[in-house]
């Protein structure tokens, strides 16, 4: 049986409004969030948060002049010891050993494939089939949509600009995308939501367009972790809200207060308002962003 946390859960619009959506303070929610629940709970709470990792790894490994993203596992000042001695999670292991040696025999001829095209795409793809092996369900669902998502996403762009996009898909069969001609990709009875990305692909304003995505984001969120009040699924839910609302607060003012607001709107749902806080002090007033 999952172990639940209804007093987190309950004490989290509360300590969201104390952190005000103008400096929202997702640092400090996040390690509000790891003192309060189980440590096997939290390793899938750092789970949501290896893509971050992934793209300071190879920053690193690049040697790219791009800043250290502070929203991963490990610290700046720890990460060239932790890759110099493997002590990263397995995938990123197996990914450095194919990325420094010249031979690599003991990896299958698909990974080398991947590799041969595009770098990071390996990267992602050992990750993808490293977190669907958690027996989380929100963790395996996620992560098999947003893995989707992003193939989608490529596929359309590139059909777009009429350009072979083949080294941006991750995953094993994800070179379908590059040749079908369907609206759909050939995805539609498989995936039911494709037909919704495609529509957001037209809309022309890019800022809008993120937007649209990442309300859809949100719908999917919900619609994984829907009965789930108080659970770990509850919690991993939560903070991966929380990661788009700390987007799109240091992206965008207007869209940044409204996903602000949605979060809370959603917590409050979530829990019985009547004896947990007075929904009527939780407001968003104008000078909170």
């Amino acid at each position: 049986m999952k172990r639940e946390y209804p007093c987190l859960i309950s004490s989290l619009p509360e300590l969201i409004i104390d952190f005000d959506a103008k400096k929202f303070d997702f640092a400090a929610l996040r390690r509000e969030v790891e003192e309060s629940i189980h440590t096997d709970d939290y390793e899938l709470v750092k789970i949501l948060f290896y893509p971050y990792d992934n793209q300071n790894l190879i920053n690193t490994l690049e040697q790219k002049n791009i800043a250290f993203c502070t929203k991963g596992n490990f610290e700046r000042n720890t990460f060239d010891e932790r890759i110099k001695n493997r002590m990263l999670p397995k995938y990123m292991n197996d990914f450095m050993e194919i990325f420094e040696n010249d031979s690599n025999e003991d990896y299958p001829d698909e990974l080398l494939k991947l590799y041969g095209r595009n770098k990071e795409n390996l990267l992602h793809t050992l990750f993808y089939g490293e977190a669907l092996k958690t027996k989380n369900k929100f963790i395996q669902q996620w992560f098999t949509f947003d893995r989707d998502l992003r193939n989608i996403q490529a596929a359309t762009v590139a059909r777009k600009l009429k350009i072979d996009a083949s080294d941006c898909f991750v995953g094993d069969s994800a070179e379908s995308f590059a040749k079908s001609t369907a609206i759909d990709f050939g995805l539609g009875s498989e995936i039911d939501w494709i037909h919704k990305i495609v529509q957001i692909a037209e809309i022309a304003d890019a800022c809008e367009r993120e937007r649209k995505i990442d309300l859809f984001k949100w719908e999917k969120i919900d619609e994984i972790s829907v009965y789930n009040y108080f659970d770990i699924d509850a919690v991993l839910a939560f903070m991966q809200k929380a990661d788009i609302v700390e987007r799109w607060v240091s992206l965008d003012r207007q869209t940044g207060k409204e996903m602000f607001g949605k979060l809370i709107n959603d917590l409050i749902k979530t829990c019985d308002t009547q004896k947990v806080f007075n929904k009527k002090d939780i407001k968003i007033s104008e000078n909170k962003i």
